[in-house]
């Protein structure tokens, strides 16, 4: 078996794992908090801290929620 075929199978099988059910309901809470005016906060601490900076900026930017991270330090 090539790497390549390697690698397929084994991104294949994490894919198969995922729970379907979990996303859905995650994206159902998500969907009630942006309906609601709700807001996002994300943490994180070290390099953690800025993946939540990351997501704040998604979330505002793509998905039109208010998120903050209360690590960052951003004048609005």
């Amino acid at each position: 078996m090539t790497y390549s075929e390697k690698h397929l199978n084994e991104v294949r099988q994490i894919i198969e794992s995922i729970d379907v059910e979990a996303i859905e309901s995650m994206v159902k809470l998500l969907a009630q908090v942006r309906t609601d005016g709700g807001r996002l906060f994300f943490l994180g601490v070290g390099g953690s801290a800025g993946n939540c900076s990351h997501a704040v900026n998604d979330f505002r930017k793509i998905a039109g929620f208010e998120a903050y991270a209360p690590t960052d330090n951003v004048s609005e």
